[in-house]
C-alpha cells in the first residue's frame, strides 16, 4: 500500500505552518504509525519527498525518539519526521491509501530515499500472476 497525506485546509494559519516547519498545502507520504507503552502515545512517521519540512516536536523527547528509531530509523535528512497523533490531526487534512496493480510488487529497502527523483534507488520488481 502507498499511503499519502496532505497538509493545509485544516483551519491552521500559514504562519503557524511556517512556525512549526511543515510545508503548507503539500503532499507527504506516511511511512508508518506506532504506539508506545499503553497505546496512549501514538506517532506517525511522515516523509516530505522534497525535504522542505523540518518539523520538531518538543513532546517527543530524546527517550521517545530513541524508541521510535528502533521502529524505523528513517533519517531526518531524507525528509522523514515523527509527529504525535494529535499534532498529525491538527496539521494534516487527508489521508489517501493507494494500492499497486495487483500483479506487480515494487520492493525497496526500507527507509532508503534520495534527495532527487532522478537518483536511482535499488528496487526489486516481481510479477505475480493470478
Amino acid at each position: 500500500l502507498l499511503i499519502g497525506t496532505s497538509s493545509g485546509d485544516t483551519g491552521v494559519s500559514s504562519e503557524e505552518y511556517a512556525r512549526v516547519h511543515i510545508h503548507n498545502n503539500h503532499a507527504f507520504s506516511v511511512l508508518t504509525a506506532h504506539a508506545l507503552g499503553n497505546e496512549s502515545l501514538r506517532f506517525v512517521l511522515v516523509r516530505d519527498p522534497h525535504s522542505y519540512s523540518n518539523y520538531r516536536e518538543e513532546s517527543i523527547t530524546e527517550s521517545i525518539r530513541k524508541q521510535l528509531r528502533l521502529i524505523n530509523p528513517a533519517d531526518h535528512a531524507t525528509g522523514a519526521f515523527w509527529i504525535s497523533w494529535p499534532r498529525f490531526l491538527r496539521y494534516f487534512s487527508s489521508i489517501t491509501i493507494s494500492t499497486y496493480n495487483s500483479d506487480y510488487f515494487d520492493i525497496r529497502e526500507q527507509s532508503k530515499f534520495t534527495r532527487s527523483s532522478i537518483h536511482p534507488i535499488i528496487t526489486y520488481h516481481f510479477r505475480v500472476p493470478k
